[in-house]
């Protein structure tokens, strides 16, 4: 299972307005899909992203096409601390 952060709800959000606005809401629709899809491969295979070391802790990182997905593995389930745009700079960013 996955869980979304505070500030991870808050990219998605900014992904899908700004997809939206750029792309339309179907392509950005479609896109939203495709990260929802990396989440449940990622629950499903915690480990499979690698791991970096944050200025604070150790978190993994995933790239899904334009995007990176920060998550930690907490018991059975991985927690989505960020979804940001490959240019952004994650590891300020946590």
């Amino acid at each position: 299972m996955w869980l979304l952060t505070a500030d991870a709800i808050d990219d998605f959000d900014h992904m899908a307005i700004w997809g939206a606005r750029t792309f339309g809401y179907h392509q950005s629709e479609r896109y939203e899909r495709r990260i929802v899809g990396m989440l449940d491969t990622l629950a499903g295979n915690p480990q499979m992203a690698s791991e970096r070391q944050a200025s604070a802790r150790r978190v993994r990182l995933m790239p899904c096409k334009a995007h990176h997905i920060l998550y930690v593995i907490q018991d059975e389930d991985i927690v989505i601390l960020r979804v940001l745009h490959h240019l952004q700079d994650w590891f300020e960013m946590l």
